[in-house]
């Protein structure tokens, strides 16, 4: 158990063959690799004495290059079953109508966004992450749209996640001559689950996880117009919705559904988007939901963290 641990933590440099080796087992090391899985989470289980299946971290809403550090999440290091990046992981700054003392360009931003992902991935070592997009990677498409003739438009993706999770990208630095490609997240890790959605919402279990386009002023309104949609378009049911965009942190119980609006991980000082408007100032933070083993929110396990 402990030679598992360590190899999927990346604590030991040891391939899973040689670990069959050292511990004289007579199985392929692919069967030894998938059930180490399975018995750390059992472990896991045992430890823990409460239920959770499933334990999930959700992330939004860090405009990178506004994003808080990783440490953020020291807490949570090694005890993640999925992450969840719950849109806007992007500013998309360069491309933006709001005025800006300095602007990092699009694909300065693409590559520090990917280095981000990469190091909170490894530094948190969950076992999957799924990935949203935000109304902030949206405005990649909207740019294109306006400048570019429809038939080049054809050639573009949706927004700057399709090139980091799943296609790549070259960074053409013409000054210097140079072309760097960047591979796609999909193949960054072996261990872990990269998934990309290409949506604004996800469902894991029973709980939705979305980063909608409607936006009300008004603490848990955007989050309740998420639940009836998604009362309308769900078949299936659900137990709790949690909400990015906003910058605002709630949480309520609406019916058997609980409610988060899980706030913002960057520094919202820096942004200056609503400076001199007088609006509610933004709010810091990220959500922990915990999950029995048929997907339903364990509430007493599951929370708001606030940063700020």
């Amino acid at each position: 158990m402990r030679l598992c641990k360590a190899k999927i933590n990346k604590e030991i440099d040891l391939d899973w063959q040689e670990i069959v080796d050292i511990l004289g087992l007579d199985i392929h090391y692919d069967h030894l690799r998938k059930i180490a899985y399975g018995l750390i989470e059992y472990d896991n289980y045992l430890k823990e004495g409460n239920g959770v299946a499933t334990r999930i971290l959700s992330i939004s809403d860090t405009h990178v290059p506004f994003q808080l550090p990783i440490e953020t999440y020291n807490k949570y290091v090694g005890i993640v079953d999925i992450l969840v990046l719950n849109g806007d992981i992007l500013d998309c700054q360069s491309i933006s109508r709001f005025p800006k003392s300095y602007r990092l360009s699009m694909i300065e931003e693409m590559i520090e966004g990917r280095k981000y992902i990469i190091n909170l991935i490894e530094y948190i070592k969950p076992k999957k992450v799924i990935i949203n997009y935000g109304n902030h990677e949206l405005r990649f498409q909207k740019y294109l749209s306006k400048n570019l003739d429809s038939d080049m438009i054809e050639l573009m993706p949706q927004t700057a996640l399709d090139l980091i999770c799943t296609d790549g990208f070259y960074h053409y630095d013409k000054k210097n001559k140079t072309k760097t490609w960047y591979d796609p997240l999909v193949k960054v890790f072996d261990d872990i689950e990269i998934e990309y959605t290409g949506d604004w919402k996800c469902k894991i279990g029973k709980t939705w996880f979305a980063h909608p386009m409607a936006y009300s002023s008004v603490a848990l309104k955007t989050c309740e117009k998420a639940m009836d949609y998604f009362h309308r378009t769900d078949k299936e049911p659900f137990d709790c919705v949690v909400l990015a965009h906003t910058h605002k942190i709630g949480e309520k119980k609406s019916g058997y559904v609980t409610l988060f609006e899980q706030g913002a991980c960057c520094y919202t000082d820096k942004m200056n988007y609503a400076d001199g408007k007088l609006t509610e100032p933004q709010k810091e933070g990220f959500v922990y939901i915990c999950q029995n083993e048929n997907g339903e929110l364990i509430e007493s396990k599951s929370k708001i963290i606030k940063i700020n």
